[in-house]
């Protein structure tokens, strides 16, 4: 039996009881035999560490049974024998914290009082799971989770008010250190009385405490301190914790975020007492301003308020995009003076360069084909081409985009590296001044997939831009380096990123199918039969629940693809290597294969491109050979060491594992199928074996294209021919033709401070191929970026959906996936169609991306702003909130 309750307190006095409670309940009563779950978005049981039952009980037995266990809700990869923080089993594991023996069982009203810390491994349980044998009566008056005073540290007063400010009175429904606050898990707001007043900037005395803060709740692949700190919640930029509702005296009303004065920027400091602000219209009177605590994460204490005539600080944080290109101003080529071109860190004597420099149609062509003169190998750095590049002398006006992911486009001061892999995936750079009407785009023709760097420095009105390769030329060898192309254009950067796209058209022709139904297969669905949700399988019958996990997709409405990781787990063998399938067996998978085929759901599995178990047949037999050897001579493993790495090189290890994915996927009907780790192509998957038929330390990417090629051509050869390909990450350019689908973290994982729009130009260069925006990573469950999912909306992706539904993401959130979901699926031609980034927008502080398809057009609309915008587009006033987003339909 399983039971879902409301996370927030109950109504009136439980509110403002104990500022320190992280969860409560109150009024539950079981009586046994029988088990109830209560589940639960997360309860941070590392800050709220204290369990306070105040109960009645008969019936118990002093036994050790378990009465209350708690689950940290832990989902992930099982590797048999290994210890891998992606393993749910390592630290994951339910643990029971009250048994029988530890009630009273009198009937008569009693209290018990538990310390968790030392028993719970991770930072948070997701589920209270409530069992109780036959004969056994409970009743729990109030159960709570409590923390240490300095959870939230009351104090009194925080940062005095700006002299000359009109003090406000304020109320709220609980009070800390004598001012208004509201608790964790309720949705309050604190009301500032403005007495109908003008202002033009309301200041807040203000601390804020989102829950989780001291401790790191887990993230897959992302485990050591300073990914960890990454994820330790320091502050917050998110709308769906905090807002600000302004009223006017006319009835308008307008939402904003605060503006912290101290920094100029938006966000809200983690238990740490600050002075922000608001902006307002000094022409109207304010009638009231509401402090929505928004999220059951989240409290806010105010200290004081305080109205001011003069103007809200000049905030140093919002998103812009470049004045467009001055009309009157012909276009004209930018300075290249001082430009090297290229330069060789080996001597001439050795290495003799052949450089060319050949003028084309719009553009110039460089060559630079270098060969070893030597007796010795020679191993050395190449940067080509290497500019300077002055397309004005105003520093102001000239721009740049670094297309990394989350793209950036700006004038600022600053040096940029990304390495060519998703980290960097797109072959250009972009230089240009908007009022000067002048640009050139800076494009590498590489479509093999060679190493290298893209590196751009800005310096007052002067940019550097290079590229870097790693070179190692034998005795008597000659290389020739991929093409760069300099494409000058007037002053608009969409002038030089479609010059790429044109270049792209000229090569890129997919080798997989593309079928139709991954045009609308926007929600990926990702569990594990084993250390999954347990809505996928049925471990104790050993068999899968296809119908059960089908159903559990509503509550984001619908899944569209089912993505299946450790189908092949094996006690004997491993999960990865020989792929033999002892859960539920080949006929009960394909069986429920078939059940979401037929609701027009897709199944894809999981095959490791670059791991094998060392308890696998292929390892006994052929595997050992095949594995990377670091730059230290040293096989590569695993965290772990239960999997090793193997070279994509290796022709054997690419005919077993195609051949094995292609045989797998026929015997099940697999529609698609997975290629883990693909996509990233870093050093760390570097080879320096000298029995692998390759140089050392030679280039991942490269092995992974020839890998990506015989999967295809397995599944070509074997009838397959509508089974997809999908990777890990979406993969560099070069790589593109080769996969029809890829899951992405650019929206996780981009700087914010340097790409405010998160912009992924990657989806608006290859349409075609679809996208799963990764927002729920991890092994278990965290808050979630609520503006990470409205941008993957703005660009028009899929979601890649893991964990609890129940628990993971919280019913705001929830219903924002599901409006997304039918937008998506209804307009999916035009997002399936010619896409293309930040067209023309009638606000300074809206963006719009369009997409065109059929017969329709899509503009989605982000408002980058953190206050209420309004403004008319296509015949319509619109208004969007702060940080928020819509979609609009149009005919073509």
């Amino acid at each position: 039996m399983r039971i879902i309750l409301s996370l927030l307190f109950l109504a009136g006095a439980a509110f403002g009881e104990d500022l320190l409670i992280g969860y409560r309940q109150q009024g539950l009563s079981y009586q046994g035999p029988g088990e109830w779950r209560q589940s639960a978005e997360p309860i941070w049981v590392w800050d709220y560490h204290t369990l306070r039952l105040q109960y009645r009980a008969s019936g118990f037995p002093k036994s050790d049974g378990p009465v209350l266990t708690l689950r940290p809700g832990s989902v992930g990869p099982v590797t048999p024998g290994a210890t891998n923080p992606e393993n749910p089993f390592v630290a994951g594991a339910p643990v029971v914290v009250v048994m029988a023996r530890d009630l009273v069982a009198d009937n008569a009203p009693h209290s018990l009082e538990l310390e968790l810390r030392g028993k719970m491994r991770t930072a948070q349980v997701d589920q209270l799971i409530f069992a109780l044998p036959a004969g056994a009566r409970l009743h729990i008056e109030d159960l709570q989770f409590v923390g240490d005073p300095d959870v939230f540290p009351c104090r009194a007063g925080g940062p005095g008010l700006p002299e000359g400010v009109k003090k406000l009175a304020a109320h709220g429904p609980s009070t800390c250190a004598g001012s208004p606050s509201t608790s964790l898990r309720g949705r309050e707001e604190i009301q500032i009385e403005t007495g109908g007043h003008k202002g033009g900037t309301l200041y807040l005395s203000l601390m804020a405490h989102f829950a989780n803060a001291s401790a790191f709740a887990g993230v897959a692949h992302y485990t050591s301190d300073k990914d960890a700190e990454r994820w330790r919640v320091k502050e917050s930029t998110e709308t769906a914790d905090f807002l600000a509702r302004v009223e006017y005296t006319d009835g308008s009303v307008e939402d904003q975020f605060p503006l912290l004065t101290a920094e100029r920027r938006h966000t809200l400091l983690n238990r740490k007492p600050s002075l922000y602000a608001l902006s307002l219209d000094p022409s109207r009177g304010v009638r009231s301003v509401a402090l929505l605590d928004r999220s059951p994460h989240a409290q806010v204490v105010l200290y004081g308020a305080g109205l001011s005539k003069a103007a809200q600080p000049e905030a140093l944080d919002q998103a812009d995009v470049p004045p467009g290109p001055a009309a009157n101003r012909p276009a004209k080529e930018p300075n290249l003076d001082g430009s090297q071109w290229f330069t060789v860190t080996a001597s001439k004597d050795v290495v003799q360069p052949e450089y060319h420099s050949t003028p084309g149609p719009g553009r110039r062509d460089l060559s630079l084909t270098l060969t070893n003169v030597s007796k010795a190998v020679q191993e050395f750095t190449v940067v080509f081409p290497s500019l300077t590049v002055r397309p004005t002398s105003d520093p102001a006006d000239v721009y740049y985009v670094f297309p990394r992911p989350g793209a950036v486009i700006s004038n600022a001061d600053r040096k940029l590296e990304g390495a060519y892999s998703n980290a960097f995936p797109l072959q250009f750079m972009e230089v240009f001044a908007p009022r000067e009407n002048c640009g050139v785009s800076v494009i590498v023709h590489d479509t093999e997939g060679r190493a290298k760097k893209f590196r751009l420095k800005k310096n007052g009105a002067t940019v550097e831009a290079e590229v870097e390769y790693k070179v190692r030329l034998a005795p008597g060898e000659t290389f020739r380096l991929p093409e760069a192309h300099l494409v000058p254009h007037g002053g608009n950067w969409r002038e030089g990123f479609d010059a790429y796209r044109d270049w792209v058209k000229t090569w890129y022709k997919p080798a997989g199918p593309r079928p139709a139904w991954l045009h609308t297969a926007f929600w990926a669905r990702r569990d594990y039969p084993i250390g999954g949700t347990g809505l996928l399988f049925d471990e104790h019958h050993n068999r899968y629940t296809y119908d059960k996990f089908i159903k559990d997709g509503e509550a984001f409405g619908g899944i569209d693809f089912v993505d299946i990781s450790g189908f092949s787990l094996s006690k004997a063998v491993g999960r990865v290597g020989d792929y033999v399938i002892e859960l539920g067996g080949p006929e009960d998978l394909r069986r429920n294969i078939a059940i979401g085929m037929k609701a027009n759901i897709p199944t894809g599995l999981y095959f490791a491109g670059y791991h094998i178990d060392k308890n696998s047949n292929v390892y006994r037999e052929r595997g050992k050979n095949w594995q990377i050897i670091n730059k230290n001579g040293q096989g590569f493993w695993w965290s772990g060491e239960v999997e090793l790495w193997v070279c994509p090189y290796i022709p054997e290890w690419r005919q077993f594992l195609g051949g094995r994915m292609a045989e797998v996927a026929k015997e099940v009907g697999a529609q698609a199928v997975y290629l883990d780790v693909f996509g990233t192509a870093t050093d760390g998957e570097r080879c320096f074996s000298t029995q692998h038929g390759h140089v050392p330390g030679a280039d991942p990417l490269p092995g992974e294209i020839a890998m990506a090629k015989e999967v295809r051509r397995n599944l070509d050869a074997n009838g397959l021919r509508d089974t997809i390909i999908y990777l890990e990450y979406n993969p560099p350019d070069a790589a593109a033709p080769y996969y029809d689908g890829a899951f992405c973290y650019d929206l996780t994982f981009a700087d914010r401070t340097l790409s405010p729009l998160k912009l992924n130009l990657w989806r608006f260069t290859f349409p075609d191929v679809r996208l799963w925006d990764m927002l729920s990573i991890g092994i278990n469950p965290r808050v979630l970026s609520a503006e990470d999912f409205r941008l993957s909306l703005w660009h028009g992706n899929g979601l890649w959906l893991k964990g609890n539904s129940d628990t993971w993401y919280g019913e705001d959130l929830l219903a924002f996936i599901r409006r997304s979901h039918s937008l998506l699926k209804q307009h999916a031609t035009a997002f399936a169609g010619v896409a293309d980034p930040l067209v023309k927008s009638p606000h300074p502080s809206v963006f719009i991306n369009r997409f065109r398809g059929g017969e329709e057009t899509i503009h989605t609309l982000f408002n980058a702003s953190y206050r209420t915008a309004r403004f008319h587009f296509l015949g319509k006033e619109r208004t969007l909130g702060p940080r928020d987003v819509d979609v609009v339909a149009g005919n073509k």
